[in-house]
């Protein structure tokens, strides 16, 4: 894990995403921003539709964005399955995993749904 796992001592927020794009996508993307400016620890999963959206460029930059910003991305190993997608197939700063191995690695973080 980099360092975005504790960042200052406190618990961050693991935001599980099915939607994207849309309003609820837009909305988790800037509440990720948020956090992360204000030094939480942030880690952004995503499944269901939101793994199938990585070829559309307006989530492909806010993906990028936050990555470059310092907030872990990660695509759940089922979803890549659904959409036929290969490790090969992600984009730079997005990782593979399942949800269990995602909340396994936050104890003690906050969980939000999107």
């Amino acid at each position: 894990m980099g360092g975005w796992h504790e960042r200052g001592g406190m618990s961050g927020v693991a935001m599980i995403v099915t939607e994207a794009p849309g309003p609820r996508f837009a909305a988790a993307v800037e509440l990720a921003a948020t956090l992360n400016a204000m030094d939480r620890g942030v880690a952004m999963l995503l499944k269901e539709g939101a793994a199938g959206a990585l070829g559309n460029a307006k989530v492909a930059t806010a993906l990028d964005m936050l990555w470059r910003d310092g907030v872990w991305i990660g695509l759940c190993q089922s979803a890549m399955d659904a959409h036929g997608l290969r490790a090969a197939d992600l984009p730079p700063g997005v990782e593979a995993l399942g949800l269990v191995a995602f909340l396994a690695e936050r104890p003690g973080w906050q969980i939000l749904l999107a």
